[in-house]
């Protein structure tokens, strides 16, 4: 702060208040004529100076963004305080008083930009050196900024982490929010302040809106519908219709007072409702060959093909060895498995005209619907406890559900092998800050960033020995479901994976900033506890069934007119199969701990030098209940020292180093 004839003023009282919430927040001029009045939130605010001696200064208009750092110089004329001088002017964007380099992008720009399902973390792309993709799941902001990988950066919402780790170490994101509940957004791509740290590439900081003394509200719906629309040239030349495709996206914020200039709030709710039309062609067995009968097999060309019996493999006198076909190329009845009995009972009945020559390829079609619905909501109440201290806590939600199709009858549904995708996400944050003296602010905020997602197979609960499998299959598996059966040439049934994993981040952060002079200096720590739980079970109980059992005459030469998938599942002779059995079944945690300082000095009015220094210790995750097995290849040579108790081989030590059985 300056006179007309550039001397400094000290003592000069200074404030800000917020346009929109009436918040005042005040500092005085040091003997350089420095002030600072640190952690406003992002908003419209009036600034004014008195001093004796001088008129009042008032400046209008200005507009903070997110994590900006504002220089405004103020120049007081001689005069009475009861007098004014007022200036309307914007601030200008323009980064001058650090050096990161970053992106700002405004809730004009979010609001008006078209998003394809409104997802706001597709404006990220406006930045420039940003490339890859974002998507609508917890593992699927696959950017990268800078050349830096992907899925290696923190995004920060309210001040709050909401990034959390994944099962293979990348980050995922738990904060999807509504377009219209942001109030910007900002990106920081190189050379941010030490407050910010744990990320390889860059930091996405988002800012929710938050209540003003005057209420708010919008509502919307963003409809498709195939029927609005014409099909394209080559369908139409084809005298294919066009497929149905309906998308509804709608939803609403309002915010506004409690109790004016004192609590405020905001609400926030979505949801999108999409149906894709999606259709299938694949092959099925024929009547005619569940009985066993390949007569009328053909391949694609109306070549016979001819099924050879598998035990009756011999040595052939001139070499190598022998089969023979089956009388009439029909595999007896009583030479079925129990078990392919009992599961070809699970395919569809071929409802198409098959393709070719053959009678069993393409032969089933189907068309449904495909659905995909998401649901999502944002709760935020922002306090003033006192001129010096004020609060806000936020609360997200979101829903997920993208479902597989169903092409099979709703008897047939657990063999058909679909698996619907869920994210079941929550956020949260809490955000104090205190004035403690007009040089000195303490801000300290806690939350949680946490995604369930489930990778939920149909054809779970299904008791595999109800097929006629082993009862052992039934405790040995680690879900219940539907066994794996690839059968060649034709469409396979069951198998797939069952996934149940939490992906967990809970934040504390404090930090303290003290004007002093031309420093602001701040100091804080950064303390994190990520958690993994994991719950999958594989493609645990599956079964491969080719020509190869069923080829010949010689059983090693294969041939496009010998053997069929079909026809060795019939008879129970798989070419592979496997059983796997507690998979994957972890929970596993890794705490952070990081402490900074940073010093944005200003040397003078056209040098200010941000020095930071910050120091992290980020743990390697361990499994919480010591389930974490190691090999120790001292211990598995008979010849070394084995642990009291063991005879040597494979012995597995867990992380306390006792012996697993």
């Amino acid at each position: 702060m300056s006179d007309s004839s550039g001397s400094v003023i000290p003592g000069a009282q200074v404030s800000v208040t917020n346009i929109g919430t009436g918040v005042r927040s005040t500092a005085t001029t040091d003997a350089s004529g420095n002030y600072s009045i640190p952690l406003l939130p992002r908003g419209n605010y009036r600034l004014e100076s008195t001093v004796q001696g001088f008129k009042r200064f008032v400046r209008e208009g200005i507009e903070l963004s997110v994590q900006q750092t504002a220089r405004i110089d103020i120049q007081l004329t001689v005069g009475e305080v009861v007098e004014s001088v007022v200036v309307n002017a914007e601030v200008a964007r323009l980064e001058t008083q650090n050096a990161t380099l970053a992106k700002v992008v405004d809730n004009r720009s979010i609001v008006n930009l078209p998003l394809n399902t409104r997802n706001v973390y597709s404006l990220v792309f406006l930045t420039p050196g940003v490339t890859g993709s974002v998507g609508n799941s917890y593992g699927e902001m696959r950017y990268s900024v800078n050349g830096a990988r992907a899925r290696t950066m923190d995004t920060m919402i309210d001040g709050v982490s909401a990034a959390h780790p994944t099962v293979n170490g990348f980050n995922g994101i738990s904060v999807f929010p509504s377009v219209d509940a942001v109030e910007e957004f900002k990106l920081l791509g190189a050379d941010y302040p030490a407050e910010f740290g744990r990320s390889l590439g860059s930091v996405l900081n988002v800012v929710f809106k938050s209540g003003t003394n005057k209420g708010h509200g919008s509502a919307y719906e963003f409809l498709r519908n195939s029927k609005l629309d014409s099909n394209n040239f080559f369908d139409n030349r084809r005298g294919q219709p066009l497929l149905s495709y309906k998308r509804s996206q709608f939803g609403g914020v309002f915010n506004g007072p409690i109790i004016k200039n004192k609590t405020f709030f905001m609400v926030s709710f979505e949801a999108l409702r999409e149906r894709r039309a999606a259709s299938t062609l694949t092959s099925v067995p024929t009547a005619q060959e569940r009985t066993g009968d390949f007569s009328a097999t053909r391949t694609a060309t109306g070549q016979a093909i001819t099924i050879y019996d598998p035990f009756s493999t011999r040595a052939n006198p001139a070499g190598g060895f022998i089969r023979d076909p089956f009388a009439g190329n029909r595999v007896p009845a009583a030479r079925f498995d129990p078990v392919a009995v009992n599961t070809m009972k699970f395919y569809p009945a071929p409802n198409t005209a098959p393709t070719g020559q053959s009678n069993n390829q393409q032969n089933f079609g189907a068309s449904a619907s495909k659905p995909l619905d998401m649901t999502m909501s944002d709760y935020r109440v922002d306090q003033v406890i006192s001129p010096s201290q004020r609060f806000f806590a936020r609360y997200s939600t979101r829903l997920n559900d993208d479902r597989a199709t169903q092409f099979f009858p709703n008897d047939l549904e657990k063999a058909e092998g679909r698996i619907n995708q869920e994210d079941h996400v929550h956020g949260a944050v809490a955000d104090y800050t205190n004035s403690i003296s007009p040089t000195m602010v303490l801000n300290a905020r806690v939350g949680f960033a946490r995604t369930l997602y489930v990778f939920a197979n149909q054809g779970l609960g299904f008791v595999p020995s109800s097929l006629g499998l082993p009862g052992y299959i039934d405790t040995a598996v680690d879900f219940l479901q539907f066994p794996g059966f690839s059968v060649t040439d034709y469409r396979g049934l069951g198998g797939g994976d069952h996934r149940k994993n939490a992906f967990m981040t809970y934040t504390a952060v404090a930090n303290l900033t003290k004007t002093r002079g031309s420093h602001t200096l701040k100091t804080g720590v950064d303390i994190r506890l990520m958690r993994v739980n994991v719950n999958e079970g594989r493609n645990a109980s599956s079964y491969s069934f080719t020509r190869s059992m069923t080829q010949g005459p010689n059983p090693n030469r294969s041939s496009a007119t010998t053997g069929n998938g079909f026809a060795s599942l019939l008879l129970g002779t798989g070419s592979s199969g496997s059983l796997q059995a507690n998979y994957k079944n972890v929970a596993t945690q890794s705490p952070y701990y990081a402490g900074y300082f940073q010093d944005d000095w200003r040397v003078n009015s056209k040098l200010t030098l941000s020095l930071g220094l910050r120091y992290d210790i980020d743990i390697p995750r361990t499994e919480r209940f010591n389930r974490t097995n190691i090999f120790d290849p001292l211990v598995s040579n008979p010849a070394s020292a084995v642990l009291p108790g063991l005879q040597g081989g494979l012995v597995f030590v867990g992380v306390d180093g006792r012996p697993r059985e």
